[in-house]
This record gives structure tokens, sequence and C-alpha cells, in this order.
């Protein structure tokens, strides 16, 4: 899974996909559906395929979401030509087209590479959280970690000079950071919490967050709730929730690799789930494909 995302009475899904093999492998590519509820999807056009240097062998996983502006916008991992892991975007090249058949991929990226104290070749599946945040998963040694990113424009990107949230699990990926309203609170508990209504400090320092990861040694998604400081831009899980992997999941059966977004038609956050089966290699080969989306999970 990697972004869905509501624009023009549309639904979006984009996801990893492999043309060539019913098996992953490096060659992977974001394909593209839509919907006009979240049930019945139409195929269309692959989204992003690997073209640039800063992507010339793979485009991994990241995310979607549409701007203040109203203008969509992709940010995935491109395995560049030295097998580095970079953060790219890409924008509709026809933003009167609804179905946002074709995307261009603008010359300034990379717009978030691997610093010195990044492991290059573990750096990836950027989520965009709120407010031009960007999380992104990796680790070093068995320390799992998430950084966040600011930025003013979505073009020139500052780390945060913390660490937004670290655990000794290994290699984090595919985070997802989001806020969830809290019982007698300013927002209504009973609807989720829309990105965009964190312009309102009050609101965005009332309400609880949620840190969700996919740990790639244990394959499961695990997450906590709790704050996050605007001042030190760092995350801190409320107490009682454990914080490690024998803390929550998100899902008890196979999946991994989930995504929100929130649903501005329907006001829900809606959770997108990736389910790698348990078929064996064989018997994928046979049917022509291995893993499904699973059907969304609605929050409130």
């Amino acid at each position: 899974m990697v972004g869905p995302m509501y624009y023009k009475g549309f639904y979006h899904l984009f996801y990893q996909y492999n043309p060539n093999a019913v098996f992953w492998d490096y060659n992977i590519v974001w394909a593209h559906a839509v919907s006009r509820n979240p049930i019945d999807w139409t195929l269309l056009e692959l989204a992003i395929v690997p073209s640039k240097q800063f992507d010339i062998k793979a485009c991994w996983s990241g995310s979607a979401t549409v701007l203040p502006s109203g203008v969509p916008v992709l940010m995935y991992t491109g395995i560049d030509n030295r097998s580095h892991q970079v953060q790219n975007v890409a924008y509709p090249a026809d933003l009167s087209d609804p179905v946002l058949h074709n995307w261009s991929k603008p010359h300034y990226n990379p717009i978030i590479f691997p610093d010195n104290n990044v492991n290059g070749s573990a750096f990836r599946d950027p989520n965009i959280a709120w407010q031009w945040r960007v999380v992104v998963g990796s680790k070093a040694d068995m320390k799992g970690f998430t950084v966040l990113y600011r930025t003013r424009d979505f073009k020139r990107w500052i780390k945060a000079n913390h660490l937004l949230h670290s655990g000794m699990t290994g290699m984090w990926e595919c985070p997802d950071f989001y806020p969830v309203a809290v019982t007698r609170g300013r927002r209504h508990y009973q609807y989720g919490v829309d990105n965009v209504d964190l312009s309102d400090r009050a609101l965005a320092e009332e309400v609880r967050y949620l840190l969700m990861v996919s740990l790639d040694l244990k394959r499961y998604e695990y997450y906590t709730i709790g704050r996050y400081s605007y001042s030190t831009d760092q995350y801190i899980p409320d107490t009682e929730f454990p914080d490690n992997d024998f803390g929550l999941r998100y899902d008890y059966g196979n999946i991994y690799a989930s995504k929100t977004f929130y649903d501005p038609a329907k006001r829900r956050r809606v959770l997108w789930g990736w389910a790698n089966e348990s078929d064996t290699h064989r018997y994928d080969y046979l049917k022509g494909w291995a893993g499904i989306q699973v059907i969304s999970t609605f929050h409130k």
C-alpha cells in the first residue's frame, strides 16, 4: 500500500506493483486505480515508473495528499543510480483531469536525501503527516526510528533536530502518523480529525497522535497513541501504551504496510491494508498475483 487520496469526487488508490512477475523484487512501480466509492475500482495507467536518475532502479512506497492549494501530490522513495534511497515528489500533468491519468516528476527531485547520520540503504516510505510535515522510516543497526522533516513550500525540507521516535526493534517501515480526537474535546470524538484542522494550534495541542510502524523483522504493524511536541518535534507515547514489539497491533491477521487518509467527503479516517496472504510461491504463480488490498476499515 502506498497512497490513498480523494480528489474531485474520486477515491484514488496508488499501490506497489511488479509489472514483470507475481513476486516482489526491485522492479517496483506505482499502479493506480480510481473509484466513486471505496469498493468498485477501475484500473488506470501506471502512475510512476523508474525513469530518472533519482528513481532509475525502483519507485518504492510513499504517500499521497492534496495540498492546501488544491493540488494533489505524490511522495515516494526512489532507488537512485547509486542504489541510495531518496525521497521524491510527482504532480499531476493535468489538474483538470479528475482521475489524474498522468503524473510529472519535477527536475528538483530528490527533495529529501540521506545525510551522513542516516543509512542510505534504509531510508524509505515517506508519510505526509500534516502542516507541511513528513516522516520517513529508517534504522541504525537494531534501532528503528522515524525522522521528521518540515517545509514551507514542499520543495525545500528541513530535518528536525531530534528523531520523532525510536525503538530497539529493527527497521521501521511505512510509518503512519496522524491526529485522533479525544473525548470531550472541542472536535467531537465521533469524527476523525482532518489534518487541515491542525492549523488551529489550540486544537493541535489538544488532540492525541497515533504513530504506527511496520516492523520489518516481525512483519506486523504496531501502534501507540501519545502527544506530539511542536517545540521539539518529538512524539511521546502515553504511558498506557506498551512502546515495543509486544504492544498493540493494528490487526492480528496477515496485514502489513497499512495507510490511512482523511476522507473529506464522509468526514472519517479510512485505513487501507495490504494482506500478504499465505499462499505458496507456486500457487501465486499459477493464480497470477501475490498480495491483495483488503476492504477498508473506517475509523471514527
